[in-house]
């Protein structure tokens, strides 16, 4: 049986139409935010996850149809398995009450966290993997916010007015957007995370001068990339993506 979503041209049931229902009006009361409110409703009336929700959110923005909000079929593929709801329970409450501190804990930290709690409730511990990847879902921007990096915020937010250079590569500027891809590992294909482009334009002419993509939430990591792929010759990276274009030379 398939792990993906119902198809909405399949003849549904009234339970299934109950459960979509009842999801669209939890999302539709948060202006289709996933917050903390809504993520454990989810959970406790329809039995979905909170990372598997913001997929459904996601799925949605982009087809705005309602059809992408269906529950899942029940049933798992072969070789795979579905978390157990109280460990799901117990890393987003560790990502909540520590993870998202201005203290910025470890990611080490966080597992050591994770592991002590499902030991005292029983529980198996999950895989480093399975965090990373719950950690991965949150918006990288808020992330930052929440650990006190509000600075990278401020960076990747427009601002009204109008700047305005002379000549080319006076002056670049340098911002991040989260990209509508989901990349899957090799393996399994199971989503690991939105990627994070940063790129650098040049203000006068508005040609990109390089630019950067990682799954990290922006950082001064991220823009030092861009900068060097901006300021780098580019002929031998052309040259490993098989793009016969030359690339001028400054006298």
């Amino acid at each position: 049986m398939s792990s993906g979503l119902v198809d909405p041209n399949d003849p549904v049931s009234p339970e299934v139409e109950r459960r979509a229902a009842l999801l669209r009006d939890l999302l539709r009361q948060s202006v289709w935010k996933v917050t903390a409110e809504v993520a454990n409703a989810a959970l406790a009336h329809l039995g979905i996850p909170r990372s598997t929700l913001f997929r459904a959110v996601a799925r949605f923005r982009r087809t705005r149809r309602a059809s992408s909000l269906l529950p899942l079929k029940r049933g798992t593929r072969d070789g795979s398995s579905l978390l157990d709801p109280r460990i799901e329970r117990i890393i987003e409450e560790q990502i909540e009450r520590f993870w998202l501190k201005k203290e910025k804990p470890r990611f080490s930290a966080l597992m050591e966290r994770v592991h002590d709690a499902c030991h005292v409730e029983g529980l198996r511990a999950p895989h480093r993997k399975t965090i990373k990847r719950r950690v991965m879902d949150l918006n990288p921007l808020a992330a930052a916010r929440r650990r006190g990096q509000g600075g990278l915020e401020a960076a990747s937010t427009p601002s009204p007015g109008q700047f305005v250079a002379d000549r080319p590569n006076a002056v670049w500027q340098i911002d991040h957007t989260i990209v509508d891809i989901v990349v899957v590992d090799e393996q399994y294909r199971r989503p690991i995370g939105r990627p994070v482009l940063t790129i650098a334009i040049d203000v006068c002419t508005r040609m990109v001068a390089g630019f950067h993509i990682a799954l990290e939430a922006p950082s001064s990591v991220s823009v030092g990339l861009c900068l060097l792929h901006a300021v780098y010759d580019k002929t031998a990276w052309l040259s490993e993506r098989g793009i016969d274009l030359s690339w001028p030379h400054r006298q």
